[in-house]
């Protein structure tokens, strides 16, 4: 029989490695000496862009909401950015080779080595009439990750996974698939495709399966020696991620307004919800097919003529307060931005509620969609002036504005807008709004389509010099140019979907998705408190988070509405995420270095931890260590529980629960956990900027706090602009590099000049170095100069938590200090405190 792979002819022409059997032609070509490109036809020309599936079908898991406001596949937004620019060489009749990579094609296997030690065999692909697959195999059996958002799944071994749009937000689900998957090996694959694949990773002595349904194989090879190598490989390809606006770094507040009546019911009626003041309502919706409510819902009601179907809460008895003699109620109150009709049913009294609870709050998008729009006049020019009062009443209480979308972006007629439609140029210029998010229903076909509005969005922005600040499902390879990937619509109250999150946020961020976030427990249900209040003790300490409210049994609003303590410790927490917020946005900026601010276990270098089993805690940065309580475990009434394990990684970790010291390598069991609790572990020698509380990105104060841990040598560098527009592209930010030193007795922090064209001005710093005593000796310089400090032992200068903990150790104020000229701290004869115990 005929070899299908063997060659017949091979020549290198103009930098590139043509080679032909019988029944394809292949092409090897390099990017640089670490990204190199492999495409294999069966005929025709080579491609100049992606191959695309005109007519997929769109899975929609029982939401009827997917793909309806848009929908068609059209190349318009590329995958890979980068150009083939480094020649290869000939070394050998079957050898190319590109710096230290060498190439080795014969019998069908392309055989890589780098400096001369072997990497990976690619057996050349096979075909069939639905696509092409090809098999990487190793000496050894690596660990894969990648593949996107694939929900509650990190490490990718004995898994078969889908690079497919799915519209399916639970465990195993898939949100945002990505065409890549590398290895811990030191390479990756990436498929410049926009057709359905699958990955199989379950028989990895046999080697990795990667197919997909395309006639034409394309991909692109990453080598690299770090995981870091890998993820960065894959933005030289695809494009950088985004650098969010520092206002997304806060909660979210996301509902529709301008759509829903309220009408006064009793106390006792289900679904009813005190206002302010003091009566009981419940929420109703008109009928609208793009309400998604044109069929028979139990309790529907007449108000002056107007069908009207139960929102979400509740399904029981309801009693009316002014029934006609129908047992209609006679009125009803419509929902508005800015409170024409009634100000406690506005967007703007949402905001008033936040500062009023103390509740942290960033930016607040009304949903211009599913019937809801954004104002109640005649025109589309009247509904914009609408929004622009909401977003200058917003923006006047530190809040950005934002909108998410049904569907397309432009009205039909560009020159005669209608009302209804969207404009979004109109809407960032004479609306001022900051955000969009891109919502199932106009992206949920996803591949090219999520790609290109994402893209046609994020131009519109970047044209405002106004960084993208998109939130987007069903995104693909390249999404992370403009989006901030979102989990999709869960449900509340279920502690399976908090320990899935993990896993989604970590599969993403190993997939070049590195700007994540998802809801506050869940979109829907929603009614246990203890669940919610254990969703945002973890999710306080990510980058991004939101309340999606108006489909839960209760209203989503971070905690404000939960009986007392869950409240308290809700805002204490939200509190505490705002102090994160300097370290938070720094990690961001970073991450298109390659590391992403949300970190598995194992990023730092413990073998150990390379296992399936650790997809329930997760790094932020490499100094901070995050083990969510995420089931009942253990549970008392008094909402305390344990958690079943955590694995602590090499090295030693102060336990900020217990203020105790604890080893790592190994695994910690039955760990309690009160209400107030989160474990969390801070690496020796870690060194955390943080600021003081604050409510919004508007009130955040210059001030500069720096947690400082003995026992160890780390650095952390802070990024620093101005927030919201592009000019970091340029040079205009200040980096500003944080290092600990230690010795057995000694501790020293050093904070840097500040680097970069952004002159920062001089402003107050603080040094807390906790679990400490007993030092003798302190001296500190700022730039050449002695500089006068005041050191006290005692609590921690500011910790939102302390009402539930005390964690002690030695405060150093340093006074106003300015960023441009060095500021060493040593303090010598420390103690650790291995016992320092936390009230």
């Amino acid at each position: 029989m005929e070899d299908p792979t063997q060659i017949i002819d091979q020549h290198l022409t103009e930098g590139a490695f043509y080679f032909t059997t019988t029944q394809w032609q292949g092409r090897l070509s390099a990017v640089n000496d670490h990204l190199l490109r492999l495409t294999v036809k069966q005929g025709g020309a080579w491609p100049t862009h992606p191959t695309i599936q005109a007519a997929l079908p769109v899975e929609k898991n029982g939401d009827e909401t997917v793909a309806t406001g848009g929908t068609g596949q059209a190349y318009r937004t590329p995958i890979i950015t980068a150009q083939e620019t480094t020649p290869l060489r000939a070394s050998q009749p079957d050898q190319v080779s590109v710096g230290a990579v060498k190439l080795d094609l014969t019998h069908g296997q392309l055989r890589l080595s780098r400096n001369d030690a072997p990497l990976v065999t690619i057996y050349l692909p096979t075909f069939s009439n639905s696509g092409w697959s090809l098999r990487l195999r190793t000496a050894t059996l690596p660990h894969y990750f990648g593949g996107g958002m694939q929900n509650g799944l990190v490490s990718l071994n004995d898994r078969l996974i889908a690079i497919a749009t799915e519209n399916r937000w639970t465990l195993g689900g898939v949100t945002s698939p990505v065409p890549f998957a590398w290895t811990t090996e030191g390479f990756g694959l990436l498929a410049n495709t926009f057709t359905k694949g699958a990955y199989d990773f379950s028989e990895l002595f046999r080697g990795a399966e990667f197919s997909h349904d395309d006639p034409v194989c394309d991909v692109y090879i990453v080598i690299g020696q770090t995981p870091a190598d890998m993820i960065r490989g894959y933005f030289e390809l695809t494009g950088k991620p985004v650098r969010l606006p520092r206002f997304s770094f806060y909660p979210g507040h996301f509902n529709a307004y301008n759509r829903d009546h309220w009408v006064a019911v009793t106390a006792e009626s289900a679904g009813a919800i005190q206002f302010e003041d003091g009566n009981w309502y419940k929420e109703y919706q008109p009928i609208s097919k793009e309400t998604f409510n044109t069929g028979f819902r139990r309790g529907t009601i007449t108000v002056a003529g107007q069908s009207l179907v139960p929102n979400v809460y509740g399904n029981g008895q309801v009693t009316f307060m002014d029934p006609d003699e129908n047992g209609m109620p006679r009125r009803s109150i419509r929902e508005t931005l800015n409170g024409e009709h009634d100000f406690q049913f506005s967007a703007r009294a949402v905001i008033e509620r936040y500062r009023k609870n103390g509740f942290a709050l960033g930016w607040l998008l009304p949903n211009d969609g599913y019937g809801a729009g954004y104002g109640q006049t005649s025109s589309l020019a009247g509904d914009l002036a609408n929004l622009r009062a909401f977003r200058d009443y917003a923006a006047s209480r530190g809040i950005a504005t934002g909108l998410w979308t049904q569907k397309t972006l432009t009205p039909a007629d560009p020159a005669h807008p209608q009302k209804g439609e969207r404009d979004l140029v109109r809407e960032l210029n004479e609306a001022g709004i900051t955000a969009l998010k891109t919502d199932v229903a106009w992206v949920g076909e996803g591949y090219t389509f999520g790609l290109n509005a994402t893209a046609e969005a994020g131009a519109a922005m970047s044209a405002c010099n106004r960084r993208p600040a998109i939130v987007t499902v069903d995104g693909w390879a390249g999404s992370q140019r403009d989006a901030l990937v979102w989990s999709g619509d869960q449900a509340g109250s279920n502690w399976a979907n908090l320990k899935t999150h993990i896993g989604s946020y970590l599969s993403a961020s190993l997939s070049g998705l590195v700007n994540v976030a998802s809801d506050v427990d869940g979109i829907y249900a929603g009614r246990d408190p203890l669940i919610a209040l254990r969703d945002l003790q973890w999710k306080a300490m990510t980058p991004h988070f939101f309340a999606m409210d108006g489909w839960g049994d209760v209203p989503k609003l971070l905690g404000q509405n939960a009986p007392a303590p869950y409240k308290t410790l809700a805002q204490a927490y939200l509190a505490l995420h705002t102090m994160l917020v300097p370290y938070l946005y720094s990690l961001a900026a970073l991450a298109e270095n390659g590391a992403p601010a949300l970190r598995p276990t194992w990023w730092t270098g413990d073998s150990d931890a390379l296992t399936q089993d650790l997809t329930d805690q997760f790094l932020v940065g490499d100094d901070l260590l995050v083990a969510p309580l995420l089931d009942a475990y253990g549970l008392q009434p008094s909402g305390a529980a344990k958690r079943a394990h955590i694995y602590l990684p090499a090295g030693s970790w102060l336990d900020l629960q217990t203020g105790r010291w604890q080893q790592g390598g190994r695994t910690l069991a039955d760990v309690p956990v009160p209400l107030a609790g989160l474990p969390t572990y801070l690496r020796a020698g870690a060194v955390i900027p943080l600021t003081l509380p604050h409510q919004n990105p508007a009130a955040v104060q210059p001030d500069l706090i720096v947690l400082a841990v003995p026992g160890g040598s780390q650095t952390t560098t802070l990024v620093e602009d101005d927030g919201a527009t592009l000019a970091y592209q340029t040079g205009d930010e200040a980096l500003i590099t944080l290092t600990t030193k230690a010795t057995a007795s000694d501790l020293s922090v050093t904070i840097a000049p500040s680097q970069g064209k952004r002159v920062v001005a001089p402003r107050p710093v603080t040094i807390f170095m906790p679990a400490v005593s007993g030092a003798a000796e302190l001296s500190a310089t700022l730039g050449d100069a002695l500089l006068a400090v005041h050191a006290a032992f005692g609590p921690a200068p500011v910790d939102p938590l302390s009402r539930w903990r005390t964690l002690s150790g030695l405060t150093i104020d340093c006074g106003v200090c300015d960023p441009a000229k060095r500021l060493t701290i040593t303090v010598a004869g420390l103690r650790v405190d291995a016992e320092t115990a936390l009230a």
